[in-house]
């Protein structure tokens, strides 16, 4: 602390020292305590406590243009701009429910689901060979094609034609078609 500390030989009054011991007690007390506490002054004890150099005056503030009312956030969403209206033609699903809507109409207008066989008869014009004919049906029970079978000793011959044309037909174009289809085998 102190280098001039209180000795018991020095001379002075009592009073003197007792004075000197409350200063150096107070001392190490302030020490012990920490920081000494901070007052709180007014602004007009302020001002007058600081010197005059320091006192200069702080410059206006500036006007802040501050809108009138809330404005909300704008989230750009995943498309590039959103000026641009929905366009269907670009979205895969929209092919996908297109392809799935026509493919299902193919199945119900097209597609041969159910297949009838008539029974073999004897040909009107051949007697020696038997005919049948089988006709594909769709699922709403139109007819979507029709061919001929024509047995002939142990052979079966398909021929891609309606019975309406296969009964019309004369002799020598049947016996044409089945030599032709025999050849092809």
């Amino acid at each position: 602390m102190r280098k001039d500390k209180f000795t018991v030989g020095e001379k002075g009054s009592i009073e003197e020292n007792i004075k000197r011991l409350e200063r150096e007690l107070d001392e190490s007390f302030k020490a012990v305590k920490g920081a000494p506490r901070i007052k709180e002054l007014s602004e007009a004890e302020e001002k007058e406590q600081t010197p005059v150099a320091e006192q200069i005056p702080e410059p206006p503030a500036p006007d802040i243009a501050v809108p009138k009312r809330k404005t909300v956030p704008h989230y750009y969403t995943h498309r590039q701009h959103p000026e641009e209206s929905f366009n269907p033609f670009r979205s895969s699903r929209f092919y996908i429910v297109v392809f799935g809507i026509v493919a299902f109409a193919a199945v119900i207008f097209k597609a041969p689901v159910f297949k009838y066989t008539t029974p073999f008869r004897p040909d009107s014009d051949l007697p020696q060979i038997e005919v049948g004919f089988r006709y594909y049906n769709n699922i709403l029970g139109r007819q979507t094609r029709s061919e001929t079978i024509v047995n002939v000793g142990n052979d079966k011959i398909t021929v891609r034609m309606p019975m309406s044309e296969w009964v019309n037909l004369p002799k020598e174009k049947k016996l044409l078609i089945l030599k032709y289809v025999q050849k092809q085998k």
